[in-house]
């Protein structure tokens, strides 16, 4: 009696569901390269997720990786793999080829562009010595021609306020007149007598305070327009007629079909990531968590503009079969949202 209900305790569990997954059929879950949903080191909050979640049911994942959307999709539509975890967007036109489960991310679309963190303050240092470069020049033309003209009109040599007869000796007292008239602190050690002097040097005074006005206003002008609009793209709407990058095959792609912009495909993540850096492009539009992530990684990526289309993603399953591990998802999700299990996923990788 003994060796029969041990028999048939062995049968039993064989023929559990956990038993035969666990040790004879592991679960095939197909993923891409997702940052940070899926790395291709096999991690990543969706590897996470489901982890748990075959770990729940008592499930060996396998995971197998792919390198486009359209490759996971045709790997779970013809069986080659149990599900794919790897953030698909749920669309009418895929829920046509497969099953999704209950969304398990809300997410959309952002644009990202060439970042220049590095060489934005060498760019600002330039673009400041540009300004001061300029108006030193015009500062020292008109300091040289009224120092020459005020030096021309009043030299003697009889009178202590006027400027020397001698070239050298004279031209250095009207060049410090000039600069200390065209400041306004006005010492006094030297002044013109005759009128045409007294003109020429009002002239240079009011030309003075206009020249320092336009020198403030024009440094203060560039560091704020550095400052605020460091790049012409600065969202969505000002894609138009500019040449963007988006993955084939994607939401992206079909939502910018709609737009006036040069579409230009790309394979894979990576492909996408290089013709922005590589300056193929003005920019690309992806799913807005891995380009956030991807740019808070990397500065030379950066992303712009507010999230649109939203979307979600899903599980995705086999198409019109009783898919024994649909519902087991479902339900894992559900429970995961509801206990914090998902939060603490979430905060670990977002």
């Amino acid at each position: 009696m003994k060796i029969i209900a041990l028999s048939i305790c062995i049968l039993f569990q064989i023929g559990s569901p956990s038993f035969a997954q666990d040790t004879t059929h592991p679960i095939k879950i197909a993923v891409k390269e997702f940052p940070p949903f899926v790395f291709k080191d096999l991690s990543g909050f969706c590897i996470d997720m489901a982890k748990n979640i075959c770990e729940r049911n008592g499930l060996k994942p396998e995971f197998v990786y792919y390198e486009t959307v359209q490759e996971v999709l045709n790997a779970v539509e013809t069986g080659e793999c149990d599900i794919n975890f790897s953030g698909i967007t749920i669309t009418a036109k895929r829920e046509k080829r497969v099953d999704f489960s209950h969304p398990f991310f809300d997410a959309g679309l952002i644009v990202a562009v060439k970042g220049d963190p590095d060489n934005r303050l060498l760019n600002l240092t330039l673009k400041i010595l540009k300004v001061i470069g300029y108006s030193l020049l015009i500062f020292l033309i008109g300091l040289t021609v009224v120092a020459h003209a005020i030096w021309f009109l009043e030299k003697s040599d009889n009178d202590p306020t006027s400027f020397p007869t001698d070239y050298k000796r004279g031209i250095l007292d009207a060049y410090w007149w000039a600069v200390v008239t065209m400041t306004t602190v006005g010492y006094g050690d030297k002044c013109p007598k005759k009128i045409i002097g007294r003109v020429i040097a009002s002239i240079w005074m009011i030309i003075g305070i206009i020249w320092f006005a336009a020198f403030t206003a024009t440094l203060t002008s560039s560091l704020t327009i550095n400052r605020i609009v460091p790049g012409e793209i600065k969202g969505l709407t000002d894609l138009s007629n500019k040449r963007v990058s988006v993955i084939k095959g994607t939401t992206s792609e079909k939502f910018m079909h709609y737009h006036d912009v040069t579409i230009m495909l790309t394979e894979t993540f990576d492909d996408l990531i290089r013709s922005l850096k590589t300056g193929n492009v003005d920019a690309v539009v992806y799913d807005a968590p891995t380009l956030m992530y991807i740019a808070k990684k990397d500065p030379s990526i950066k992303v712009v503009g507010e999230m649109f289309d939203e979307q979600r993603y899903g599980v995705v399953f086999p198409q019109g079969q009783q898919n024994p591990y649909k519902e087991m998802f479902n339900i894992a999700i559900l429970e995961m949202q509801g206990s914090g299990e998902y939060r603490r996923i979430y905060n670990k990788w977002f």
